[in-house]
């Protein structure tokens, strides 16, 4: 309880300095938040600390672990950089974050024998570092490395060994590898901490003016979508203003476009070979036809600001003139929506259903993630995975990432957003955790590679840009994608 209420004040004054610091800026880019807001920011966050403090001494019991002792060190960016050791506050929202100091207390008392080391580090040449952090053979966790699988330790074995870290988790860090097993399978070369859905804002009123209904987004299709996206561009029969239908992620990252859009109509473009020599991409065919010819009708209702990326600046407010839009920022959307009182106008959904095969009827809505895996030079990798287990299994870690604002990857945890937003937000956010396939992420999924195949995600980027102006047609797109494949493939040995 003493520390509680020391928390509870520095809580108190943190928001205070930053309600003064945006009353003081000059900035009109600064957003101030209002009084209401900080207010209720201070409740959110002593709600948070409690709800943290429950957690921990409903564990105190836990008995401690001392078989393993010495030095765990952890290197890399994402889930612990955003947040400090201490906390962090955003300027904008008024929102407070505990530190990962949280993590590394109740590591403590449940291995007290082993010293955490966390070295974390910004996103700038991220995958470099990490690489030279590797070999220098001095890290035993690379925070966020899955991608990077030259340096990983695959998660087989040991999740053979303990199959409840897989059935907790909603998505695995999974990649290609023929050294380690057919390239038809994925191999785990990670645990997923935290997930960030690919979901669509939904702006009610603007969908109410036109006389839309509220979509079911466990059941809608592409084509609704696209009825919704036309009906709701012109202009608005209440406000007189003009709005457009939907604003796609972001042009500079279009080929995220085509990651839902391929998965939603089942575009599995893949003959896997014992190798990737020996792997076929049959990427020019009907369904990826199909799938261009639609985003860049879509593309038709977005705003004429959507290539420049100048179409969000008016998102989350009330002057917003965007019927849907889709993001990869779920929470951090959300507390925008909170902190300007819009949580009634807004809503969120998945991304339409799946139209066939093995996962017709699911939400094509993909994740990414922030992760960690082991060094395959370090000589602690046991140790390493029991850090990596308490990570997703732990009650206390599980409330501090809901604490963080984050999403966790563990299904249960994930179910208890309901606790800090309303119905609106947390279901869709919990459908898609729960019913993503493990192997279905933002890099790697049985319709989209960015890993295996050379500049595949940017030709993808840079075609759909062409057709969304007009500069280039789906056959002239195909052609150009798989030119630089087949080039890529007639590389490898």
């Amino acid at each position: 309880m003493k520390n509680y209420k020391k928390i509870l004040a520095m809580i108190l004054g943190t928001v205070m300095t930053v309600s003064m610091l945006a009353g003081c800026g000059s900035d009109s880019s600064q957003t101030q938040a209002p009084a209401e807001t900080v207010k209720e920011t201070v409740a959110d966050a002593a709600e948070s600390t409690a709800q943290t403090a429950e957690a921990e001494a409903g564990t105190q019991s836990a008995e401690a672990n001392t078989e393993f002792s010495g030095t765990l060190k952890l290197y890399g960016p994402g889930l612990f950089t955003t947040v400090g050791e201490e906390g962090s506050t955003d300027i904008v929202t008024g929102i407070s974050k505990p530190g990962y100091n949280v993590v590394i207390d109740r590591w403590k008392e449940l291995y007290p024998n082993v010293e955490l080391q966390i070295e974390t580090i910004p996103w700038d040449n991220w995958k470099a570092a990490c690489q030279t952090a590797a070999l220098s053979g001095d890290v035993d966790i690379i925070l966020h490395g899955a991608s990077i699988v030259p340096i990983c330790e695959p998660l087989t074995a040991y999740l053979e060994k303990d199959p409840q870290v897989k059935d907790a988790v909603g998505m695995m860090a999974m990649r290609k590898n023929s050294e380690i097993a057919p390239l038809s399978e994925y191999v785990p070369y990670g645990l997923t901490v935290n997930v960030n859905p690919v979901m669509v804002v939904i702006d009610k009123e603007i969908l109410e003016h036109y006389g839309q209904a509220i979509p079911d987004y466990e059941n809608w299709t592409m084509q609704d979508i696209m009825d919704i996206a036309k009906a709701t561009t012109g202009t608005d029969p209440v406000t007189g203003k003009q709005t457009y239908g939907m604003s796609m992620i972001a042009a500079a990252s279009a080929n995220k476009n085509y990651i839902w859009a391929s998965r939603a109509v089942n575009n599995d473009i893949y003959e896997w070979g014992d190798s990737l020599k020996n792997t076929k991409v049959n990427f020019v065919n009907d369904k990826t036809k199909e799938v261009f010819n639609y985003l860049t009708e879509l593309s038709s209702y977005a705003s004429p600001d959507y290539i420049e990326g100048l179409d969000m600046a008016n998102a989350y407010t009330q002057d917003n003139n965007l019927a849907m839009f889709i993001i990869e920022d779920v929470y951090s959307a959300y507390n925008t929506i909170k902190a300007a009182g819009l949580e009634d106008k807004y809503m969120l959904a998945a991304l339409p259903k799946i139209e066939d095969g093995e996962f017709k009827g699911i939400t094509s809505s993909h994740m990414g993630d922030w992760n960690m895996a082991i060094c395959n030079t370090s000589t602690q990798k046991d140790l390493a995975w029991e850090f990596m287990k308490f990570m997703v299994m732990d009650d206390v870690v599980q409330q501090w990432i809901l604490d963080t604002y984050c999403i966790p990857a563990n299904k249960e945890a994930s179910g208890k957003l309901g606790e800090y937003m309303p119905a609106d937000y947390a279901d869709p956010i919990s459908y898609v955790v729960s019913t993503s396939p493990l192997e279905f992420s933002a890099s790697a999924n049985n319709c989209y590679d960015s890993s295996n195949f050379g500049t595949f995600a940017n030709d993808l980027t840079t075609v759909l840009n062409e057709m969304f102006q007009g500069n280039m047609d789906a056959d002239a797109a195909m052609e150009y994608v798989k030119k630089n494949l087949d080039d890529y493939m007639s590389t490898l040995n």
